[in-house]
C-alpha cells in the first residue's frame, strides 16, 4: 500500500481542508493529542485561525495496581470511576494519595511539552480534538469525557485516518467526527505515512509557541491574553 500522507504536516493540511467549515468561528479551540497529533493540529489551527493547545488524560492508579480509579485531564479536570473505587474499598485518604501522585505525573508531562502559560479555557467553546489517526479510539474516548467535564460546548474528533468501527464507536462521545480516510481495518498508522518519525518534545514546544504568537490573541481565555 502506498502511503497516503508524506508526513504529519501533509496529513494536517489534508485534515484542515476537511475542517474548513469551522474557519472564522470565534468560539473554536484546537487541542492536540501529544506528541504525534501536534504537527497536524498546528496545520489545522493555522488554516482555521484558531487557538491551539494540548490535551492530556492521565490515569489515577494505585502503586502496583493497574485498575484505573479515574482520569486527570489537561485542561485541568478530574473524573473518578466510582464503581472501581467502591469495589476496591478504598479510603478517602487512599484516593487522595493516588490522585496526588497522578497529578504530579501529569504536571511533569505537561511541563515537558508545553511552555509555561495559563491552561486553555474551553468552557462554552467548540473543541476540535486532533490526533494523527484512530486505531482503537481509546485516547479520544478518554479525552471526550474529560473535556465535557471541563465545560466544552461541542466536541469534534479530527484525524486524517481511522477505522470505521472505531469511528462508529466514538460517535456517542462526539458531536462531529471528521476523518477523510476510513479503511475497514488498521493495525498501525505507520503504513499511511511516508515519514512517521517520532515527534520530539522540543518540536511540540516550538509549534505551540509559534501558534500562541500568531493566534493566541483570538482566544478569550487567560492563555490568549498572555
Amino acid at each position: 500500500m502506498a502511503p497516503s500522507f508524506l508526513n504529519r504536516t501533509h496529513a494536517g493540511e489534508v485534515l484542515a481542508r476537511s475542517l474548513s467549515h469551522y474557519a472564522g468561528k470565534s468560539d473554536v479551540t484546537v487541542l492536540a493529542i501529544p506528541n504525534g497529533g501536534v504537527p497536524l493540529a498546528f496545520e489545522v489551527a493555522c488554516s482555521l485561525g484558531t487557538p491551539l493547545d494540548l490535551c492530556f488524560a492521565e490515569p489515577i492508579v494505585l502503586p502496583g495496581n493497574d485498575a484505573p480509579l479515574g482520569l486527570l485531564g489537561w485542561p485541568p479536570v478530574q473524573q473518578l470511576h466510582e464503581p472501581v473505587i467502591n469495589a476496591l474499598g478504598l479510603s478517602e485518604e487512599g484516593i487522595r494519595e493516588a490522585t496526588a501522585q497522578s497529578w504530579r505525573r501529569l504536571r511533569q508531562r505537561v511541563h515537558l511539552l508545553r511552555p509555561a502559560a495559563m491552561p486553555p479555557f474551553i468552557s462554552g467553546r467548540r473543541v476540535i480534538l486532533v490526533s494523527e489517526g484512530v486505531v482503537a479510539g481509546k485516547r479520544f474516548h478518554e479525552a471526550s469525557g474529560l473535556l465535557r467535564r471541563a465545560g466544552a460546548r461541542e466536541l469534534i474528533a479530527a484525524a486524517p485516518v481511522g477505522t470505521r468501527e472505531s469511528l462508529f464507536l466514538l460517535a456517542a462521545d462526539f458531536d462531529d467526527i471528521v476523518c477523510p480516510l476510513q479503511p475497514s481495518a488498521v493495525e498501525t498508522l505507520q503504513p499511511f505515512y511516508r515519514d512517521f518519525r517520532a515527534v520530539l518534545p522540543e518540536e511540540v514546544r516550538a509549534l505551540l509557541l509559534r501558534a500562541w504568537r500568531e493566534w493566541g490573541s483570538l482566544d478569550t481565555s487567560p492563555l490568549g491574553a498572555s
